[in-house]
């Protein structure tokens, strides 16, 4: 176990430090601490590593966010959780994207090429979990459980988010608070564990899903990347479905099936990346907002935030 029990402040540096040893890219969109990397705190708290098994790993983090930062995963691994606590986590992975808050958790697995893209706010109280798996646990859970192996061999869906049952989220605060050096803790944090992958995995009781056929997937690539390249027209779930040769319903469910999205919920996701393109260019945040098909600034201003976590103005 590798622990920093008492509350310290982390400099941008620091979190570097800690990123290159445990595969994270950090990035500080507070350019006075990226740029220079100085000694002003970024987050304080404190972050205690729990192995449980040789490639089990149950991370606790205790954080108050003072900066806003961004977070990139790039290690694989096979089935990774993250419970949120206390505070809110904005998250992406690959098309999905989600915001995290207190008794909210995602499940899925980290590819050498699918990478969790973190963002945290400041101004905040944040504890967090991380729970990261390997092939070796999973293998033998899967020997212990054979009924379970399809889920733990498969691959769990890109972002698949999930409640913390109450009487789960009252586990995790009691087996926490026992003290580091308790002989029972390491029992209490895997059974702790077992459990947060239990209620992780997604479930498969549902009725079977049809797979999209090729010709869908090809009209439903042209809807998507309209989307994409002029995120600023008004588009319409009418037209969309034109194109798409689908009843507006149909387009909603089979375009978040493929892309594990809503239509419009991936349009605000490429209307604020480009956003943030153009505020990295020089642009104003009005002329952002116009450009990036908002008619008022300040609901661009409030979406941005909600999705960064700092205002459009830090960036301009």
């Amino acid at each position: 176990m590798t622990a920093m029990p008492s509350p310290r402040p982390f400099t941008a540096d620091d979190l570097c430090r800690f990123g290159r040893r445990f595969g994270i890219r950090y990035r500080f969109p507070n350019h006075s601490i990226a740029g220079s990397l100085q000694p002003e705190a970024v987050v304080a708290g404190a972050v205690t590593e729990f192995e449980l098994r040789p490639d089990m790993r149950l991370t606790d983090s205790r954080l108050e966010v003072l900066h806003p930062y961004e977070s990139d995963s790039l290690r694989p691994s096979p089935l990774f959780l993250v419970v949120v606590l206390e505070g809110q986590v904005g998250v992406r992975l690959g098309e999905q994207h989600a915001l995290l808050n207190a008794g909210s958790a995602m499940t899925a697995q980290l590819g050498d090429r699918t990478r969790l893209h973190a963002i945290q706010a400041p101004g905040q109280r944040l504890r967090t979990l991380n729970l990261s798996l390997g092939p070796v646990t999973l293998g033998t859970l899967a020997d212990d459980s054979p009924a379970l192996a399809p889920l733990l061999g498969g691959e769990v869906p890109l972002m698949h988010t999930w409640q913390l049952p109450d009487h789960l989220l009252t586990a995790a605060q009691a087996s926490l608070a026992h003290e580091r050096h308790d002989p029972r803790q390491s029992l209490l944090l895997e059974g702790l564990s077992l459990q947060l992958l239990a209620h992780g995995l997604p479930a498969t009781a549902a009725a079977p899903v049809h797979p999209l056929s090729p010709g869908e997937r090809q009209r439903l690539e042209a809807v998507r990347r309209v989307l994409h390249d002029a995120p600023e027209r008004p588009h319409s779930l009418v037209d969309l479905a034109r194109l798409a040769a689908m009843s507006p319903s149909t387009l909603r469910s089979k375009f978040r099936r493929a892309y594990g999205d809503s239509v419009f919920g991936y349009l605000k996701e490429c209307r604020l990346s480009k956003a943030r393109d153009y505020l990295a260019q020089g642009y104003s945040v009005q002329q952002t907002a116009h450009l990036c098909g908002y008619r008022h600034a300040t609901n661009f201003a409030t979406a941005f935030r909600r999705r960064f976590g700092v205002p459009p103005s830090a960036l301009g």
